[in-house]
């Protein structure tokens, strides 16, 4: 009988065992979704949870958990199956055998500063750490997982302020074997597609007991214009565009994972960013760079090559500032004090630790590139389209002494650019430059000339060769200048008061050629030197010599002395046109001759007092004695009757001999007026003055 009885009950009580665990996950389902707001701060709910206790296989189905409004899904997924190991509890063993997740989707929003976990954030940081005591120790777990699996998962993130949305889908991770004891190596895989196409791909090979790790990171079709709108809150453009392939290689140590080194390399297809008015800004063909070793802590960059097919840049010029300085929101340099300059460079000098940067690129290549160039600061905008730039360079490293670049270029879609580059790396204050330009279309530069010098450059080719050396930080430059057929309009206006006309009049040879050496001479360590402002002031300084002094130019052409061609001269009583004096005025005939165009102006000067004088002491002389009064009146008035039939004789002998040389002269004679200071102390001569000969039409 108290067997049956025992039995009886040993079927109760495992009766009761059997329904306690067949009930346990309905009432563990229940609690956690009654309690869920208590726990983890937000509301839960579990469509099924089912428990093997035989595989010892925990399941949860249809899983979701609330937005803080109860209403929206925050983070989803369909199935998370748990296989574990319980009694290895018993050794502080945590063992998984495997964690599977599939179909996860969670969906992060942000407004402003706030995101829809802000309120999870703060619940948990808020709670009392009241699991651990400082006062019991006790023994770690021992972790060992097996197959950690993610299928599928999908992430998405919105930015409410923009009402952007970006989406990650088909998430999936795989993971064989992670332990705390582990010798072998674990890997590791993650992939997920982007919303359009495309995927991000990831593989990680890591040495538990030695720490080292090796990750191959992969792009594919990423494309750019999805981040658009993110960007736009921080920099004023009108859209971004382009697709992103890439294959990266970091290996390193987990415990100095700062001394990872990366390899690979990133492609860049269609890239196109545009400003806030929807013009190009940069754009680029393709980009393809190759690296063979990126060590950031050590400051070691190591490229194979960098390829830029078709790059495209718009650089505008405004005021104060430019497009690029508006875009990054920077503003002009402005002018620095020398001293405080040097102390500020020391300052940051001192603050600087650890290796110098070290950097190779084993081939630099740019195919037909374009740049557009636009100067609002004029009256009208001035534009300049450089196209087919073609650059490359062997090698640059900063280990070498000297590096050596090419490039060429075509100008407005006509001019020819060749340019060779040689610098030292170590020291860009050591370098070459030889340029070359042919073809040249002088009238594309006729904004700018009639805006700043106010004379229209109506047409002319202007051929140009430079060689430039900086030794030091000394500018030594060479510059030879050929102008062909150019033509100059009238002069109206014009920020500075240059005669360019003139200029460049009197520069021709007999031939229309203008045939300039041009030296540049500047210290670039001089803050306060700008090489601008060196170009500037040495074209300025050309235009002001060749008209303030124009007889070196003149009696260049002539092969003659400028003087013979600047002024002629006589003594005081002296009218005679002697041949030397002839020889001059032929030199202006010929002169008048072969430089069509050349106005060409005798302008009497004479002190008729010191003259009168002179006459006056040569007349008294002849006198055996003394003169009286009275007839000092009458020389007095006969020396300056004198003085002034001489200059006339003498303005009248020149006129005539030019007629009679040359009939149909046009140089022309005048009398300087009376006051003029040009008369002060002067003998009298005859002062050559040249202009162009419509002045006097």
């Amino acid at each position: 009988m108290k067997k049956r009885y025992w039995k009886t009950g040993l079927s109760i009580m495992l009766a009761i065992l059997i329904l306690a665990l067949a009930i346990a996950p309905v009432i563990v389902k229940r609690q956690a979704i009654k309690r869920s707001k208590e726990l983890i701060g937000r509301q839960i709910n579990i469509e099924k949870l089912k428990v093997n206790y035989f595989s010892s296989t925990i399941r949860i189905i249809d899983f979701i958990l609330y937005e803080a409004d109860e209403e929206e899904s925050f983070v989803t997924f369909d199935t998370l199956l748990v296989n574990l190991a319980p009694l290895r509890l018993i050794r502080k063993d945590m063992v998984i055998q495997k964690l599977y997740l599939k179909g996860l989707t969670a969906h992060i929003w942000q407004q402003d500063s706030l995101y829809n976990f802000t309120d999870l954030l703060e619940y948990h940081q808020s709670e009392p750490d009241t699991l651990y005591s400082d006062t019991i120790e006790s023994e770690p777990l021992h972790y060992i997982f097996s197959n950690l699996e993610l299928n599928k998962a999908r992430f998405s993130y919105t930015d409410s302020s923009i009402d952007k949305t970006i989406y990650m889908r088909d998430l999936s991770f795989f993971i064989p074997h992670i332990a705390w004891n582990q010798e072998e190596k674990s890997e590791a895989g993650i992939r997920f597609n982007f919303h359009r196409e495309g995927y991000f791909q990831s593989a990680l090979q890591l040495d538990p007991k030695e720490g080292e790790f090796d990750a191959q990171i992969s792009l594919n079709k990423l494309y750019l214009n999805e981040f658009t709108d993110f960007l736009k809150k921080s920099v004023p453009i009108d859209s971004l565009s382009g697709l992103v392939n890439s294959n990266i290689v970091v290996k390193g140590d987990l415990d100095e994972i700062e001394n990872s080194i990366l390899s690979g390399d990133i492609e860049l297809l269609g890239f196109e960013l545009t400003d806030q008015t929807q013009d190009k800004l940069i754009g680029l063909s393709q980009l393809n760079l190759s690296f063979n070793e990126i060590d950031l802590q050590n400051r070691s960059f190591a490229f194979d090559s960098l390829t830029l097919s078709q790059p495209y840049i718009h650089f505008a010029l405004f005021d104060s500032s430019n497009n690029f300085f508006d875009l990054l929101g920077m503003e002009a340099t402005q002018e620095v004090d020398s001293t405080q300059e040097s102390s500020a460079e020391k300052d940051s000098l001192e603050t600087v630790t650890g290796p110098a940067t070290s950097y190779a690129l084993n081939s630099f290549v740019i195919k037909n590139g374009v740049i557009d160039y636009t100067d609002h600061r004029t009256d009208e905008p001035f534009k300049y389209h450089l196209s087919e730039l073609a650059m490359s360079v062997d090698s640059i490293s900063s280990h070498e002494d000297w590096i050596d670049l090419y490039a060429r270029m075509l100008l407005n879609n006509r001019g020819k650019l060749n340019a060779e580059l040689g610098v030292n790396p170590q020291d860009p204050m050591n370098m070459t430059l030889d340029i070359a330009i042919s073809d040249f279309i002088l009238s594309d530069l006729n904004i700018y000339s009639r805006y700043y010098l106010g004379s229209p450059i109506i047409k002319g080719d202007m051929y140009y060769k430079s060689k430039t050396n900086i030794t030091g930080g000394q500018l030594s430059s060479e510059n030879n200048l050929i102008i062909e057929n150019v033509e100059v309009g009238d002069k109206e206006g014009g920020l500075h008061d240059l005669p360019l006309k003139f200029a460049v009049f009197l520069l021709k040879d007999r031939e229309g050629v203008i045939d300039l050496d041009v030296p540049v001479r500047g210290d670039l360590k001089d803050p306060k030197v700008d090489v601008g402002t060196i170009v500037w002031n040495t074209f300025k300084n050309l235009i002001v010599r060749a008209v303030a002094a124009p007889y070196d130019l003149l009696a260049d052409m002539m092969g003659v002395d400028p003087k013979d061609i600047q002024s002629i001269e006589f003594a005081y009583a002296d009218t005679t046109l002697t041949d030397q004096r002839k020889e001059q005025l032929d030199l202006l005939l010929s002169l008048e001759e072969k430089k069509k165009g050349l106005g060409i102006e005798l302008i009497y000067y004479n002190d008729k007092d010191k003259e009168t004088e002179q006459i006056y002491l040569a007349e008294a002389s002849k006198l055996s004695s003394p003169v009286p009064p009275s007839d000092s009146l009458t020389l007095v008035q006969t020396s300056t009757d004198l003085a002034e039939l001489y200059t006339q004789k003498r303005i009248v002998q020149v006129d005539e001999y030019l007629k009679l040389m040359n009939d149909s002269t046009r140089i022309f004679i005048s009398e300087a007026h009376s006051d003029a200071p040009g008369n002060l102390g002067s003998v009298p001569k005859f002062e050559v003055k040249y202009s162009m000969s419509e002045y006097h039409e």
